[in-house]
């Protein structure tokens, strides 16, 4: 290769290039002058390199040894960093790239320069970055940890690492986080890593006994080539504990009240009812004593008999409302279905009702009133609010649920959100059947929109003997 193309072909590279013999400078390209302040380079061939050219004199010293050593040790090739300085004293970082050749000869070190200032800036500043960002997950009360596809916790805050039950460094997260011997039954790694989306859930500890709120996500760990997870855990065992208690209070509550309907229920039939049914047959006697009575007289008695029966009629449909008869004799189908046709007649409303394979189902008293009146409120709903013409009702046991789905052609109402959340001061009836599926170990599910109508769908758990049945 002609000498002068060399020399334009390496004059424009954009690193420093240095050819040092005997820690002489033999040659030095122009963006060597450039990164040290020089203006021109020509005066420094033949000079020593680390006395005389090389204008950082704290690092001199180091600069020579790693020359020195790769002579001594016939390295062919040695890489680094270091801090230097321009000939105006001005910091900055170069990276510098060596390695052993031959001129004429003789051993030599041929070498490039390159300016890291920006990238080791950068590199700082992650690393304050990175060590603040230690800092504030350390002081979290959060566990917040990062597993990779084998199951390995690669990163764990303070809060985590004062809770594991195995050797973090060395266990799986199955063992470290619950004490298991093989994969969590509700390990969500498979659908972290596929889904671009957080995934949320919770989970009960069986060997701390406690609750966590668990969110969870794929992420990209620096410095690790493999998928991770980033889990983010609270323990929530005070909250559930709470709403525990006020499960427990709320069935109480609502025990008092059925107890409550039913004795009033049962006063009204056999106390009231008596005594309307006492006066009637006084009355019919007096109609019959008033034979030859002038006829507006026994019109009158005419007029409050049919009076009387009517109050007795009312009685009879309060006391029933209060504590439906039929629930305890014929069992909560027939009891619906009793209900529905009752509605219908009164209402207008047309109701589809479907119960396959329920005909001989049966659940403890409790259960079956609080599920009637899930029932009785979603249809009073519906009658008073929904404009509806149609409304069906499905109910179907299949282990290990009841399911019950509720839907009219009415006008609906805004309702945002996939789970129950609404003012309890504005929708009481709602909340009242909220609580009475929470009270079951249910879930309740409402879809509304506006002039869409509203489908309400009930779950509760079978009862274990259902089970048992089912499995014979």
């Amino acid at each position: 290769m002609p000498s002068a193309l060399f020399e334009t072909m390496v004059s424009n590279i954009s690193t420093g290039l240095y050819v040092v013999q005997d820690e002489k400078a033999i040659y030095l390209n122009d963006h060597f002058g450039r990164y040290f302040g020089y203006d021109s380079v020509a005066s420094l061939i033949g000079r020593n390199l680390f006395e005389e050219v090389y204008p950082d004199r704290s690092t001199a010293d180091f600069f020579r040894g790693i020359h020195k050593q790769m002579l001594e040790r016939s390295s062919a090739e040695v890489s680094w960093a270091q801090l230097s300085t321009r000939c105006d004293g001005t910091p900055f970082w170069l990276e510098v790239e060596a390695r052993l050749i031959e001129v004429e000869g003789r051993p030599a070190i041929m070498g490039t320069f390159k300016d890291q200032t920006e990238c080791q800036l950068i590199a700082e500043a992650m690393h304050v970055s990175q060590g603040t960002l230690r800092e504030v997950l350390d002081a979290m009360e959060d566990r917040v940890y990062v597993v990779d596809e084998d199951y390995r916790i690669v990163y764990a805050n303070r809060k985590m690492q004062q809770g594991v039950l195995a050797d973090i460094d060395n266990e799986p997260c199955y063992r470290v986080c619950r004490g298991l011997e093989e994969v969590c039954d509700d390990c969500t790694k498979d659908l972290v890593f596929s889904s671009d989306q957080p995934i949320y859930k919770e989970i009960f500890n069986l060997v701390t006994k406690k609750w966590f709120s668990v969110i969870e996500m794929a992420i990209r760990m620096p410095g690790h080539g493999r998928p991770t997870k980033l889990a983010v855990a609270r323990d929530i065992t005070s909250r559930k504990e709470d709403e525990e208690r006020i499960r427990r209070l709320s069935h109480r509550l609502m025990n008092a009240q059925e107890d409550e309907r039913k004795r009033l229920s049962r006063e009204i039939h056999d106390d009231l009812g008596q005594r309307l049914n006492a006066m009637k047959i006084s009355v019919g006697t007096l109609a019959e004593d008033l034979e030859g009575q002038t006829p507006e007289l026994r019109q009158r008695v005419r007029a409050l008999n049919a009076v009387l029966q009517d109050t007795i009629e009312s009685a009879r449909q309060i006391s029933a409302g209060l504590r439906p008869p039929v629930l305890e004799r014929l069992g909560l189908v027939q009891t619906i279905r009793d209900h529905c046709e009752k509605l219908a007649v009164s209402s207008g409303l047309k109701i589809h009702f479907k119960a396959p394979g329920m005909r001989d189902f049966k659940l403890d008293n409790a259960s079956e009133i609080k599920l009637f009146r899930v029932v009785q409120e979603a249809l009073h709903n519906v009658v008073k609010h929904a404009e509806a013409s149609a409304v069906s009702i499905h109910l179907v046991a299949s282990y290990p649920s009841i399911r019950l789905k509720i839907e009219d052609d009415g006008v609906g109402f805004d309702y945002h959100g996939r789970q129950f959340d609404c003012d309890p001061s504005e929708h009481l009836g709602l909340v009242g059947m909220k609580e009475r599926v929470d009270i079951l170990g249910g879930r309740l599910d409402i879809r509304s929109a506006a002039g869409e109508g509203t489908r309400i769908v009930v779950e509760v758990p079978c009862p274990n003997d259902y089970a048992q049945v089912g499995n014979e």
